[in-house]
């Protein structure tokens, strides 16, 4: 018992500050870890953010800008793609409006995504979702695309924060009923009953990805 009494006396001071000093180094890197969490979430919110201004536009809501007041009275602009920058033929697939007719180029980019989609339904044998598409439009009158001078859109150095409210584009009908208006084709029929009657057929287009709304 008296060992005992010994061992007990000579250990005691030791565990004391090996608890002490452990309570120290918790509470030491409590705030790293805290400052680390603050910086991962704000790292999120930013790349939401970013996700968010690259929005792809909707087909519908682009055909009923297209037909707004807004653009009533905006030249209607032919749009084309082709699949061969060389040798390649022109395949006219809608038409765009821009605000005051001030921003034709700015429209045809936006509406890249949507004009090569409905390419792809309107020639699906030549015109293929792996193809690198050139994208243009033509002022020219000449129903015969062949005939037409069409011109390259590249890039636009600045564009309206509001872009996409100033422009509008309209497919011409193809067979799945995609952009049809009450069985007439660019009639200006703001109904847009053939829309309605598409989508209500479970008609989605090119792909079952597709929003329509």
């Amino acid at each position: 018992l008296g060992l005992l009494t010994v061992f007990s006396g000579a250990f005691a001071p030791v565990v004391q500050p090996l608890l002490t000093q452990q309570k120290q180094t918790t509470l030491e890197f409590a705030p790293l870890m805290a400052g680390f969490g603050a910086s991962s979430s704000k790292g999120k919110k930013g790349k939401k953010d970013s996700n968010k201004k690259s929005t792809k536009l909707k087909p519908k809501k682009q055909w009923d800008r297209y037909m707004s007041e807004d653009l009533k009275s905006a030249d209607a602009i032919r749009v084309a793609v082709r699949v061969d920058a060389i040798d390649g033929k022109w395949f006219s697939v809608g038409e765009i409006k821009s605000n005051d007719n001030a921003h034709t180029e700015a429209a045809v980019i936006r509406h890249r995504a949507l004009i090569g989609d409905h390419a792809r339904r309107m020639f699906p044998a030549e015109v293929l979702a792996i193809d690198n598409l050139d994208y243009g439009y033509t002022t020219d009158t000449d129903d015969n695309t062949e005939k037409c001078e069409w011109k390259v859109v590249g890039k636009v150095e600045a564009m309206p924060a509001d872009i996409d409210k100033m422009i509008g584009f309209r497919g011409f009908p193809d067979l799945t009923g995609f952009y049809e208006s009450s069985g007439k084709a660019a009639t200006g029929d703001t109904k847009q009953d053939g829309y309605n009657k598409m989508k209500s057929k479970g008609i989605t287009g090119i792909t079952a990805l597709e929003v329509h709304d």
